[in-house]
């Protein structure tokens, strides 16, 4: 049976990740691994990892599960909650979102909560004119005081989540769909695509691990861990790029689009035998792709991969993605069912390959 990666999404966007407090995510992550690989292990940080394969030479695919929330860090005596960002928010987005605030460890243990707003009406000109910081604002939960607050389960530490759920954008059916941190977690349901590939006819002299990460949104945490236990021979992150949308010009992102194909990173970042190899697979097997020039730091997994313990090589393939960290990033469908392509036909060559991390060129 084909993946259904909108089902997929929805199985695992349905349950908070926010970083540091990826367990209901992990539970479905887990069971979606167990589906085709033929061991899945969570280390001591929480990275999921799942192996296919038996082979001499390792191979690392990285795509981050974690999300950006917020975190309560006190309840004043009306109840309101003051907060913090867990990784990097836009303040002009968080501004009157609605949140799902986490009381308990299950899917419903949730309270509704809104990043407070003043009335433009009770403005003046100058607040009018800017957004509030977010030490600033405050979250209401519909209750009148801390005591009632705290008997809900709401204080400090309690995280929350954007309340908008996973839905097409536009009609039912369509080819983009809308949801808050498909960042990264649709890469991650890209990793099924490729797993259902090569089930069948798997790589015969790598051993494959689809590592879901952790706590990339304070720093590539999770990637490190997992690269310096894995070391693998070669490595491939994937997690999402800026596309064109309004307001963004081509220039501004190397042109990429939504629905034009997932993208190959080009600069010192990533090994650039490795970048060329799917940029040729992807020739070879009519998946369409895009390119996108990194002069230095990628700001993805991949930053931590390349050059943990004796360094790997190591690639960069991103998913498209419009208005990012914002509460409705929008992405394509068709683009995630061609990652999970690009990643199958990519392993199939490094399988046949004979990169080396050392090549003598010289001897006295």
């Amino acid at each position: 049976m084909t993946v259904n990666l909108y089902k997929v999404l929805q199985d695992f966007m349905s349950v908070p990740s926010v970083t540091g407090f990826e367990e209901q995510r992990r539970k479905r992550i887990i069971e979606a691994f167990k589906k085709y690989c033929d061991v899945v292990e969570v280390d001591v940080m929480g990275n999921v990892i799942g192996t296919i394969g038996d082979g001499e030479r390792s191979v690392m695919l990285a795509g981050h599960y974690d999300q950006l929330g917020f975190m309560i860090k006190h309840v004043n005596e009306k109840g309101f909650a003051s907060f913090a960002q867990v990784g990097g928010w836009d303040k002009r987005v968080a501004y009157g979102t609605r949140v799902k605030v986490w009381v308990g460890d299950g899917p419903d243990d949730y309270l509704i909560g809104t990043i407070a707003v003043k009335a433009a009406h009770l403005t003046d000109s100058k607040e009018r004119d800017k957004s509030p910081e977010l030490k600033d604002m405050l979250i209401d939960i519909g209750v009148s005081s801390k005591e009632e607050a705290e008997k809900l389960g709401v204080k400090a530490g309690t995280v929350c989540t954007p309340a908008n759920p996973l839905t097409y954008l536009g009609k039912e059916g369509n080819d983009l769909i809308v949801a808050p941190a498909f960042d990264d977690v649709c890469c991650v349901a890209a990793f099924m695509k490729t797993m259902e590939i090569i089930q069948n006819d798997p790589p015969k002299d790598l051993k494959i691990h689809f590592v879901a990460t952790v706590q990339e949104e304070i720093g590539l945490r999770g990637a490190t861990i997992s690269a310096y236990n894995l070391q693998p021979w070669a490595a491939i992150a994937s997690d999402v790029t800026h596309a064109v949308a309004p307001g963004v010009k081509p220039e501004q992102v190397a042109g990429i689009e939504l629905g034009k194909g997932p993208v190959i990173a080009i600069g010192a970042n990533f090994t650039r035998a490795l970048w060329e190899m799917i940029e040729q697979e992807a020739k070879a097997n009519n998946i369409p792709y895009q390119r996108e020039g990194v002069p230095s730091r990628s700001g993805t997994d991949a930053w931590a991969i390349q050059v943990e313990r004796g360094g790997t090589i190591c690639g960069l393939i991103s998913m498209p993605n419009r208005y990012m960290h914002s509460p409705n990033e929008v992405i394509s469908l068709i683009d995630l069912e061609n990652l999970g392509k690009l990643i199958a036909v990519t392993l199939k060559a490094l399988d046949k390959s004979d990169l080396k991390h050392t090549v003598e060129v010289f001897r006295k």
